[in-house]
């Protein structure tokens, strides 16, 4: 999904400061792509939180976030191994063998235990899996909440309860949003289902339980930004669905 396209899909909440700003970049995309968000916010005449809302209101996490798209545009820096394909191909395989080897039965345990279950993604994709998953579970009677950005995430995160589940999606498991997050839900004894990227991260040692998928660096967009595939995230959640229903069937 292009940057316009984010533009298109979330106009009606955009005020006359964002349009601003949004025409500003369109002037100046090359630019804005290496800008920090300081001197964005310096170029626009408005204030570097006025920038982080306007990210948010495209429903991206932060201006880093924004940035990649913004690098998305500018298609001279990107660079691609057509090994790639390859290597994703395997990544792909390696990720279903071990769900399709995984024992899930403590997790459905837990899920069936919960009073309530949740879900949060720390970026666009990772949101969109959240939803997904929640989808998911409906068809077999399982609700499970999703949280929609920062915000919400800390106004809910308050009321959560010791026999409350989270699903925290995250590509390298070492977000401080939400790494922090999973900190104050162990403090109240809230269990955590991780989904990361293999990998010894931050949040899968937080986690209760860390479900794990096989990616890699399989392109630069820059110097400083990595491509990484993540509908991995869609794979796994369609493997819970599956053997959820595996699990209350054996049950019967």
């Amino acid at each position: 999904m292009k940057i316009e396209d984010l533009i298109y899909k979330n106009y009606k909440k955009l005020n006359e400061n964002d349009l601003y700003i949004w025409n500003y970049i369109l002037s100046h995309k090359e630019a804005c792509s290496s800008m920090s968000m300081q001197e964005l916010a310096s170029n626009c005449n408005v204030s570097h939180t006025t920038i982080l809302r306007f990210a948010q209101k495209l429903g991206l996490e932060g201006y880093s976030e924004l940035k990649i798209y913004l690098k998305w545009g500018n298609k001279d820096n990107y660079s691609f191994n057509e090994e790639e394909i390859d290597n994703t191909y395997k990544d792909y395989i390696k990720t279903m063998d071990l769900l399709k080897k995984e024992d899930f039965t403590e997790l459905f345990s837990m899920m069936e235990k919960a009073n309530k279950i949740y879900a949060y993604g720390t970026g666009a994709v990772q949101t969109n899996a959240a939803v997904e998953l929640k989808r998911n579970f409906l068809t077999v009677g399982k609700l499970i909440n999703v949280l929609e950005g920062k915000d919400e995430l800390y106004i809910i995160g308050k009321y959560f309860k010791e026999n409350d589940l989270v699903f925290l999606f995250s590509l390298s498991g070492d977000n401080n949003l939400i790494n922090n997050f999973a900190i104050k839900l162990k403090e109240r004894g809230v269990k955590i289902v991780s989904i990361t990227k293999v990998g010894n991260n931050k949040l899968s040692q937080l986690s209760d339980i860390s479900i794990q998928y096989h990616s890699h660096c399989v392109g630069k967009i820059d110097e400083d930004l990595e491509v990484f595939t993540v509908s991995q995230f869609f794979v796994i959640n369609e493997f819970l669905l599956l053997k959820y229903m595996q699990y209350k069937n054996n049950k019967k």
